[in-house]
């Protein structure tokens, strides 16, 4: 004899089951999960210095360098912290320029959300060791990248836009000299700096350096002379032997990014006691 099933009536209170099983919810909170982990991955990721070193090469392609890093700290929500900056010559050598600390106050969150606004940067502990030759031509040349064609001659450079933006603050900056012109190098009192860069209205970018007092009553010495100020003032250049005191006064500065050369600079040279 068959029994006919029961079948829930009008008033029937059974439960029924509900748009997401517990094998869906359980899915999609694996998949909550992984996508939180690899988010908070990535700065983890880009905070390996030798990471970081190649980020920056790419970024700055005219940059004929290899940069070293012995720490970077990065986060979604800042400050970008790189620490023990070395610029050194791709083709060996070393390095010329050396930073204590960089600090962005932006962190990758608010970079990437302001398409590439990094914010206020301030450099701590810059040191520059600059060597001239008997040309005149500095170990700093070998840090910027100059394109060659197959036939040997000079490719004309282009200013071009870049998506990031900042505002450089460079403290207590030291830069020395020496050449073959003196045994001793000439080392700057401590220079401070504001720059920034940012899109220009005709279509690339561009750094604009503000007013700045960069020596004031200055030793000089043949390396400085000989090295920095002949291409101001040319009669220095074939000097024997140079002495006295001098001011450097720098009034503004324009330096197109991908074509420095064609930027424009404004200031004044005051030397005193000159021999």
């Amino acid at each position: 004899m068959e029994h006919d099933r029961a079948r829930p009536t009008a008033g029937s209170s059974e439960p029924t089951r509900g748009f997401l099983t517990s094998g869906v919810l359980a899915t999609i909170g694996t998949a909550a999960v992984a996508v939180a982990l690899g988010v908070g991955c990535v700065p983890w990721w880009f905070s390996h210095p030798q990471r970081m070193s190649r980020l920056i090469g790419k970024a700055l392609p005219d940059l004929a360098a290899d940069v070293g890093l012995d720490r970077v700290r990065l986060s979604w929500s800042g400050p970008l912290i790189l620490e023990g900056v070395r610029l050194m010559p791709a083709d060996g050598g070393s390095a010329p320029v050396t930073i204590g600390r960089i600090e962005a106050s932006h962190g990758l969150a608010a970079i990437l959300l302001s398409g590439g606004d990094v914010g206020r940067v301030r450099i701590e502990g810059l040191r520059a060791d600059v060597v001239f030759d008997g040309d005149h031509r500095s170990n700093l040349e070998r840090l910027v990248r100059r394109e060659q064609p197959t036939d040997g001659t000079a490719v004309p450079r282009t200013a071009r836009r870049t998506p990031l933006r900042m505002r450089l603050e460079v403290d207590d900056a030291v830069v020395s000299m020496i050449g073959p012109w003196t045994a001793e190098p000439w080392v700057s009192d401590p220079i401070d700096l504001r720059a920034s860069l940012a899109a220009h209205p005709g279509g690339w970018s561009e750094w604009t350096i503000e007013p700045v007092q960069l020596l004031a009553d200055a030793r000089m010495e043949p390396a400085v002379a000989q090295g920095v100020l002949a291409y101001i003032a040319p009669v220095l250049a074939n000097a024997t032997r140079t002495g006295g005191r001098f001011s450097l006064r720098l009034d503004g500065a324009r330096l197109p990014v991908g074509e420095p050369a064609a930027g424009e600079f404004a200031g004044l040279l005051s030397m005193h006691e000159v021999v």
